[in-house]
């Protein structure tokens, strides 16, 4: 028992040096020689292990470009620092899965102990970036003072226009679209700024909305602590004590019940499909009536396809459409930044043209080698997780082994659908669909847009996607750390590609109409692009 507590005793203080060494290690500047160490690493591993690497641009053009980035490191740099550099030249490749990491500061035991199931000042809001303007999109704090749609200037007096200058341009789209870049920088300002403050009770936002700069304070909420009942209470203080106040239960009918049971049901079926969140109090997936004297006329929201019960999630919505006879169906896709290629395989079946079984993806995708996606797989797992899972390991080796065949033109290609991909629902959506899209309309995305504009049903309206049209390389990813530097770098190794292609390169889904939104039109909360859509439902009554 001795020895364990020492053993235990020994954990927590190499756990909590560990710790501090991680942090400090964020903090120091490291050497020029090691910097380029850390690009040839860089060079070395992408270059040769990241499929169609050189889909845009040559592997001697982007070996160039490393080398031109390594040369120009003239002194030392935080790891932080060198990562945003070295982000903005791998960006420049084209591939927008390819992404340089960061380090997060990570919260010592005292903090972990102290802060344990209370929620940040960050977690209660969501802060979006529109180009060189940060935002409150929405306020989930219990503090109904904050003011949304107001743009934060600066949060405990780190300034977003200074950090803006340094990172605008250090994460891109695919191929050559230039329309991802304005929307990706909240979340690692929100990182940058947690590495500056550190973990805090509260912080201030410096903001302003209609030409009037205020503060406002946001605070850290602590879990309320349960009142003890006091055991002393008197007989007379007892609540035995107190009269009985009987209510009387009115009997329900057979047939009552069952439509108690029928409706309870349906509200539970509701949140599961529509995957309610309780701290956000919204939906992943939802429909809305601009109109709500007039169902003709939904807007299906998608926010992501990361969710679950996709099989069931839209035949249950579909149904609802079908029965509220819409005749014009809006379909939401701005701010989807992908997920799951299985869930937008199960929205296309009911939006597509086609009589037959089909999926949205093409049935292959080019891999790098034989066993480039076997062998990520293995290190996934490690060690013990292959001892342990063992059949479970071998199962999965022998099917991608089989499912990866070279061909004709001498690369490698995975298999990618299966029967269970191909489907043909027997009741598909029949009416006129616009399609809504934007700059973070991305990876998965793309391919169920991609398929959709091929067929030429649906008209799209708003701004060219971030994702490409002819796919994205994504799906099973690796990763590998930079030795001196110690920042991940992930890459995919699957080229996912829609069931359609095009001659254009290296451009996403270009709006059939094209309507730009500006950051006045989100303080303002006007929505041109929505606006359009519904006028001209509007002319062609």
């Amino acid at each position: 028992m001795t020895k364990l507590l020492y053993f235990l005793s020994f954990l927590s203080l190499t756990s909590c040096v560990s710790v501090e060494k991680y942090n400090a290690h964020i903090d120091e500047k490291i050497d020029v020689d090691k910097l380029r160490n850390d690009v040839d690493i860089v060079k070395n591993k992408l270059l040769k292990k990241q499929v169609d690497i050189d889909l845009y641009y040559s592997k001697n053009v982007l070996s160039n470009r490393l080398d031109s980035f390594k040369n120009s490191i003239q002194q030392p740099m935080k790891p932080n620092d060198f990562s945003r550099e070295l982000s903005k030249v791998v960006s420049t490749f084209g591939h927008g899965h390819t992404v340089v990491m960061s380090l997060n500061k990570r919260a010592t035991k005292e903090e972990r102990k102290k802060y344990k199931d209370s929620k940040g000042p960050f977690s209660q809001l969501e802060i979006k970036s529109f180009d060189n303007h940060l935002y409150l999109n929405t306020n989930y704090s219990k503090d109904s003072t904050l003011v949304e749609k107001a743009e934060i200037l600066a949060i405990n007096g780190v300034n977003y226009s200074d950090f803006y200058q340094l990172y605008h341009d250090y994460r891109k789209g695919d191929g050559y679209i230039k329309t991802l870049n304005k929307y990706m920088l909240s979340g690692a300002f929100l990182r940058y700024v947690n590495n500056e403050i550190g973990i805090v009770d509260s912080v201030e936002l410096k903001m302003q909305k209609n030409d009037s700069i205020f503060t406002q304070i946001v605070k850290r909420e602590f879990k309320k602590k349960k009142v003890k009942k006091d055991d002393n209470l008197t007989k007379k203080d007892s609540v035995a004590d107190q009269p009985k106040i009987v209510k009387e239960v009115k009997k329900l009918t057979k047939e009552e019940k069952n439509r108690k049971k029928d409706l309870e049901k349906y509200k539970s079926d509701v949140k599961k499909y529509f995957v309610y969140n309780k701290i956000r109090n919204d939906y992943q997936r939802e429909i809305i009536f601009p109109n709500k004297e007039d169902s003709t006329t939904a807007i299906l929201q998608i926010k992501t396809f990361s969710l679950r019960h996709s099989k069931k999630a839209y035949p249950f919505i579909f149904d609802s459409i079908n029965k509220l006879k819409v005749k014009n169906l809006i379909l939401d896709l701005r701010n989807n930044g992908g997920g799951y290629v299985s869930d937008a395989n199960y929205l296309y079946s009911f939006l597509t043209t086609t009589n037959q079984p089909k999926a949205v993806m093409a049935d292959k995708m080019k891999v790098n080698s034989k066993f480039s996606v076997t062998e990520n797989l293995f290190n996934k797992l490690g060690y013990i997780g292959n001892t342990i899972g063992l059949p479970f390991a071998l199962y999965h080796y022998s099917k991608t082994l089989f499912n990866t065949k070279k061909e004709k033109d001498g690369n490698y290609y995975y298999k990618a659908t299966n029967k269970k991909d191909l489907l043909n629902q027997p009741k598909k959506y029949q009416g006129n669909i616009y399609v809504l899209t934007n700059g973070m309309s991305y990876s998965a995305t793309c391919i169920l847009g991609a398929a959709l504009q091929n067929e030429g049903k649906a008209v799209f309206v708003g701004e060219e996607t971030g994702g490409d049209y002819n796919g994205t390389v994504a799906g099973s990813f690796a990763d590998f750390k930079l030795k001196n530097a110690k920042i991940g770098v992930f890459y995919g190794l699957l080229d996912f590609k829609p069931n359609t292609s095009r001659e254009l390169k290296g451009r996403g889904i270009i709006p059939d109409v094209a309507i730009e939104t500006n950051f006045n039109d989100i303080v303002n909360e006007k929505d041109p692009q929505l606006d359009w859509i519904l006028n001209d439902i509007k002319t062609k009554k």
